[in-house]
């Protein structure tokens, strides 16, 4: 009987827990397989999660970072833009910058390129930061594409002046060619939103570091300049000509003649005037007068100096050699009819006549005005008859009949 109970099998013992330790792999005999079915992992991490991981309230750097990176490894799987987007402005966001630059550097391995959706808000975060954008454009796969660079200017120029700049200048430093399609656009802003001497700074900024403005462009930034009237516009126009000689690029007659306008409507008949002269001392070349030079500096004479001034001003044109035009004509007329000389504005009128300029209907109506200021009331007539007679044949070529009634008309 004792031997029998020896034999007996122990009675059994309670089986063991059923729970599934994480750091395990998981029993094969639990989860069967059909032979030659591929490996896949238990749970796979789609786009879709790593998003809901840069939304989840309260989500860290590094939690953010864990749930990219286990994506990333799974077999054949791709990030795709709106991912990143929404990946590297988070981490922006949170000041890791290094992550965002190795993200970035990234990009290519899952076949995409950062666009200005992507870089614009990174921008903005580096500038919040107090970082300059270098590492940022560095970490762009090169070389860096011109109509990212552009597209970025564009949209910055609108809101985001100072980024702009910073982005240029950040370009400059890596080698990327500058042009001025760049910078046009900033430097127009600046103007357009009254920080005239902001946009020249910026100018002398660049070419410190060899990006130098052409003349062309130099030309229509001092003629925007101009336009707004004023000393202070006038002395920005002078400093952005200095600018110009500076870096090497010799002002044309072009840029003078828009100083001298520019003189003339801030009132600055004594500046015009050293312009014209400072054009005379160098003489031919991009530099020489020509009629719209003399013109501007007529134009700048004050009324009650046009008598003396403005007969100077023509005889040192002619002097130099230089042909006027009817628009010379016409302010001289309009200038010496206001201070009461008719007798020397019809002199002019002969003279403009023999030198084989016609009068145009702008001249003819100046010459109206000063008759019937004057009270020279058959004067006055003989020009409204010209006017009416020859309303029609004023766009045929100057001969034939039209030349006879014009000589009728001024008594020649």
């Amino acid at each position: 009987m004792r031997s029998f109970e020896l034999l007996r099998r122990p009675p059994p013992t309670a089986s063991p827990s059923r729970t599934d330790l994480p750091w395990l792999p998981t029993s094969s005999r639990r989860n069967p397989r059909s032979p030659g079915a591929a490996d896949k992992p238990s749970h796979f991490l789609s786009n879709a999660a790593v998003l809901r991981a840069v939304k989840a309230a309260g989500a860290t750097p590094r939690q953010i970072l864990s749930v990219y990176s286990a994506a990333a490894r799974q077999p054949g799987f791709r990030h795709d833009l709106p991912t990143y987007q929404a990946l590297t402005y988070a981490l922006a966001l949170r000041r890791r910058f290094r992550a965002v630059e190795l993200l970035l550097a990234r990009m290519p391995r899952d076949g995409l390129r950062p666009g200005p959706a992507l870089v614009l808000p990174l921008l903005r975060a580096y500038s919040a930061a107090g970082r300059p954008p270098d590492a940022l454009l560095r970490s762009c796969p090169s070389p860096l594409s011109d109509r990212l660079f552009s597209a970025l200017i564009q949209d910055l120029r609108s809101d985001d002046l100072d980024i702009a700049g910073s982005l240029l200048l950040s370009g400059v430093n890596l080698g990327f060619p500058i042009k001025s399609r760049h910078y046009s656009g900033l430097v127009r802003a600046h103007c357009d939103r009254g920080a005239v001497w902001s946009a020249i700074e910026f100018l002398d900024l660049l070419a410190t570091r060899g990006s130098v403005p052409d003349v062309f462009f130099y030309g229509s930034l001092i003629r925007d300049i101009c336009r707004a009237g004023g000393s202070d516009a006038v002395d920005a126009a002078f400093e952005v000509v200095d600018q110009m000689k500076r870096n090497g690029r010799e002002p044309d007659v072009v840029i003078w003649n828009t100083l001298v306008h520019g003189c003339a409507k801030a009132g600055q008949w004594g500046r015009a005037e050293g312009v014209v002269a400072e054009m005379e001392r160098k003489g031919g070349g991009a530099a020489a007068t020509d009629a719209g030079t003399y013109n501007a500096l007529i134009s700048a004479i004050p009324h009650r100096q046009m008598v003396q001034d403005g007969i100077l001003a023509f005889r040192r044109m002619m002097e130099k050699g230089v042909s006027p035009d009817v628009v010379t004509f016409s302010m001289l007329i309009g200038g010496l009819g206001r201070a009461g000389r008719v007798w020397e504005c019809n002199t002019l009128l002969g003279k403009m006549v023999r030198l084989g300029i016609p009068p145009d209907i702008a001249c003819y109506k100046i010459l109206l005005s000063v008759y019937r200021s004057n009270a020279t009331s058959d004067d006055a007539s003989a020009v409204l008859l010209w006017i009416k007679v020859n309303e029609e044949a004023m766009a045929a070529p100057r001969t034939g009949k039209r030349w006879k009634i014009e000589k009728k008309v001024m008594g020649l």
